[in-house]
């Protein structure tokens, strides 16, 4: 998008809100100018004005949490994937069958967001929640999408020479070592993540898609690299059905 498009305001409004949602509670006035180095004045008024509209609220030390209206929007955002409700009731009870958890996720650029979550109740669990953010690169889920791409996408989103954040020791080391996994996970159907993402765990996810084929979001199966190496082939087997049951009921709507 050219820079003349875009509105300051609102470019800086959103470092803010970002801000307040990495550490509620820990931002006050001063605080927040000093490190967004806006005048005390500017940020007055625009905490101000977020105050009113619900998108932050004050609270009783001066520090800024997010609002009422933020729930609602993300509530709302949530609601617009409707294939939610079908990730819900496939991944319960494919949660139930391997005693291991699902989620479910959408690509945005270069990064997972993830939608939602079935969790197993085992002693060690993911911290993960709806609305994180993670490099695609480093996760089962975003290869699985990444891969139905055309390879002119993948060159887009990584050029040549930018290295891959090496999220744990076990990250893939760069571009080419990703673009062969890619070309494997679409021959193959699903993509892995063995502790690239998370140290101690591994995952597998295959890709859900619409009516005309194109991939709209993923589903994974993560355990513990102990629980992989008797559980792999089941969590195969569990994730391809769980995206095929997603997918079509996507397709039918």
């Amino acid at each position: 998008m050219a820079e003349k498009y875009q509105v300051p305001a609102v470019l800086r409004a959103n470092e803010v809100l970002r801000l307040i949602a990495a550490e509620p509670a820990r931002w006050k006035l001063m605080e927040l100018s000093r490190r967004l180095n806006v005048n005390k004045s500017s940020m007055y008024a625009m905490l101000t004005t977020l105050e009113r509209m619900r998108w932050v609220d004050k609270l009783a030390d001066d520090t800024y949490a997010l609002g009422s209206a933020m729930g609602e929007f993300g509530g709302a955002y949530f609601r617009q994937h409707d294939y939610i409700a079908a990730f819900h009731r496939e991944a319960g009870m494919a949660k139930r069958r391997i005693g291991e958890t699902f989620q479910l996720g959408k690509l945005e650029g270069r990064e997972v967001v993830y939608l939602a979550k079935e969790e197993a109740d085992t002693p060690v669990r993911l911290a993960s929640s709806p609305g994180m953010r993670f490099p695609a690169h480093a996760t089962a889920l975003g290869k699985a999408m990444l891969a139905g791409l055309p390879e002119e996408t993948w060159l887009s989103l990584y050029p040549d020479g930018e290295p891959l954040q090496r999220v744990t020791p076990h990250s893939l080391p760069s571009r080419d070592a990703l673009f062969a996994e890619l070309r494997a996970a679409a021959a193959a159907g699903v993509a892995y993540d063995l502790q690239e993402g998370v140290l101690g765990f591994c995952c597998v996810a295959a890709p859900v898609v619409d009516s005309e084929g194109r991939v709209i979001a993923g589903v994974s199966c993560s355990m513990t690299v102990h629980e992989w190496e008797r559980k792999q082939q089941q969590a195969e087997a569990e994730v391809r059905e769980v995206a095929k049951r997603i997918s079509a009921s996507r397709q039918r709507l």
